[in-house]
């Protein structure tokens, strides 16, 4: 996957193919984790749930297209290997044993916060990767990327408390 890239790019400074990497990666990963917090707040609708993870999976739809936005002021080519493999682990996910064969499980729930909470803090280490690009680069505006990283780390927290209910509802 990586060569298309670079192969493409070799009259490019090293340091900006892996950046053009490293955003295509993202943004496939973002991709499937946009529709992961998509699926859970529609299999929420109605619980004390619902709410809060509505406006995660809205807020994580901003960021994805904010990353598109900044993968195409960096010419990055959108990679349908790597979206389709993030779409293919969420689908995946809906596989997993979790003691309910046709209905939603407060254990899919768990697991679900666990996985959207791995996707932000991932998402949370790109928007301080790319404030440190910022610093060098002016295509990227730095007030919007520290907004992103305050987001984050306003997400992770909101996650933090909602596992903390779904793993009460769940195990006790």
């Amino acid at each position: 996957m990586t060569t298309t890239a670079s192969n493409r790019n070799n009259d490019q400074p090293d340091e900006l193919n892996l950046l053009r990497i490293y955003l295509r990666d993202h943004e496939a990963a973002a991709a499937g984790g946009s529709e992961l917090f998509r699926r859970c707040s529609k299999s929420n609708q109605g619980t004390p749930y619902g709410a809060e993870l509505q406006r995660l999976a809205n807020e994580v739809r901003r960021a994805r297209d904010d990353l598109r936005d900044i993968c195409r002021q960096f010419d990055v080519s959108f990679s349908k290997v790597g979206r389709a493999m993030a779409f293919a682990g969420v689908a995946v996910g809906r596989l997993k044993m979790n003691g309910r064969i046709l209905r939603y499980s407060p254990l899919s729930r768990v697991i679900e916060l666990e996985t959207m909470s791995s996707g932000v803090l991932s998402q949370l280490r790109l928007w301080e990767s790319l404030l440190q690009v910022a610093e060098g680069d002016t295509r990227l505006d730095k007030a919007a990327l520290a907004r992103h990283v305050a987001d984050a780390n306003d997400q992770l927290e909101t996650l933090r408390s909602l596992h903390e209910r779904a793993a009460d509802d769940a195990f006790i």
